[in-house]
């Protein structure tokens, strides 16, 4: 590892956020769980870089990182079929991707297996289909490119150019969260009409793509959200399937700084390829912390942890030149009763996103947190809502906590 000076995180796009150090959170549970000692595939943000490596939750989180592998900030980092995948992007907009096949005690090594390079399109999301296929989003290249996720060569390249929406002054088509269900891919298409101002919009648009042939079927849209999905480099963060087959979205309606954009989930039911029209769930007209309508909105990120249950960020941009307030709340949204629960953990800041991830057995969320204080990971207990810590963070922050299980 190269070097770690003052704490910074990074949000898509190169937005610079302070982070913190070390753990003494006064509203955060301090009691210390014991580890399975099962490895976790982590990374931990410091300076302009992310330092991704294994280790077990129960280990010295400052003394790990020395040996995880540094790249860039800006990007994804994903687990699958034995391998971990690094997918980063620089400030020249450049994206490679890395696999690194880890050994049979689970170390990550030094060197990547392969590589793939995008240029100037700013690749930052992956979607693994099966064993045979991964998906790379290209940000910046209005495209979404199918490659061997063992070789990373690529075997074919999916030309989204033609559907921008023009129609709505959209200037670029930018892919974001997808899901898979009944062979097709669902993912939704940021129409770019202002980048200085990172503004998508004044509707919410969705590709469906069959996995087979790689082609678009069609284009959906919807009126009654904006900028749907997430254009993020978080890895489909605003997107889920339930048990029941539904597909739902999230519309952070570009963090609701354009007057007339509105927020809120939305539904293609199990089976169909069309946007349910008698559904939609405004989580500003949701009961929160008291009160029976709020001014907040989710924003990128979260994981969905079944019944209809999605844990996330909640809170405002009241003043959208400062991104570093801690001022964001960890929730859990229900969906179906259309409810947000607080969970008792410190506000931190907007940008931590990537840091909820659904655990292997689907029990637990773990949890990357940190305040003007401290840092540490967590474990939530879906069954509970029990805040437990697993690691402290003493060196940079923690961002991607994802399980090693097939």
């Amino acid at each position: 590892m190269k070097s770690y000076k003052n704490l910074l995180l990074t949000a898509a796009f190169g937005l610079m956020l302070a982070a913190c150090g070390d753990d003494s959170s006064s509203s955060a549970p301090d009691d210390k769980t014991t580890s399975s000692g099962d490895k976790y595939l982590l990374s931990f943000m410091m300076d302009n870089s992310q330092f991704v490596g294994t280790a077990a939750l129960s280990d010295d989180q400052s003394e790990v990182v020395k040996d995880f592998i540094e790249a860039p900030n800006a990007g994804g980092v994903a687990y699958f079929d034995g391998s971990v995948y690094v997918l980063a992007t620089d400030d020249a907009m450049n994206s490679t991707l890395s696999r690194y096949e880890l050994d049979k005690d689970g170390n990550m090594p030094e060197k990547a297996s392969a590589t793939a390079k995008f240029q100037g399109t700013r690749a930052i999301m992956m979607k693994f289909v099966d064993e045979n296929k991964l998906y790379v989003e290209q940000a910046m290249g209005d495209a979404i490119t199918a490659i061997d996720p063992k070789t990373l060569k690529t075997t074919a390249t999916i030309d989204l150019s033609e559907y921008v929406d023009t129609e709505s002054g959209a200037m670029s088509t930018i892919p974001g969260s997808a899901v898979i269900r009944d062979g097709k891919m669902f993912v939704s298409l940021n129409q770019f009409v202002d980048f200085t101002n990172m503004i998508a919009g004044p509707r919410g648009s969705v590709a469906i793509i069959d996995v087979k042939t790689d082609k678009v079927e069609k284009v959906i849209y919807e009126e009654q959200t904006a900028a749907l999905g997430g254009m993020d480099d978080m890895n489909n963060t605003m997107s889920f399937v339930d048990e029941k087959g539904d597909i739902y979205f999230y519309s952070n309606a570009s963090y609701c700084f354009v007057e007339g954009y509105q927020e809120g989930w939305v539904r293609i039911k199990k089976g169909k390829t069309e946007f349910d029209k008698d559904w939609v769930f405004r989580m500003h007209d949701a009961a929160y912390d008291g009160k029976k309508k709020n001014e907040n909105n989710l924003m990128i990120g979260g994981t969905y942890m079944g019944g209809g249950k999605f844990m996330g960020f909640f809170g405002n941009f009241e003043d959208p030149s400062n991104f570093n307030n801690y001022e964001w709340q960890f929730v859990v949204v229900d969906i179906y009763k259309k409810t947000i629960e607080k969970i008792e953990l410190s506000p931190t800041i907007p940008w931590f996103s990537p840091s909820i991830h659904l655990d292997a057995d689907g029990k637990s969320v773990l949890i990357g947190h940190a305040d003007k204080k401290s840092g540490a990971i967590y474990r939530y207990d879906i069954a509970s809502g029990k805040v437990t810590k697993e690691m402290d963070v003493t060196t940079g922050t923690a961002y991607y906590i994802v399980p090693i299980a097939d």
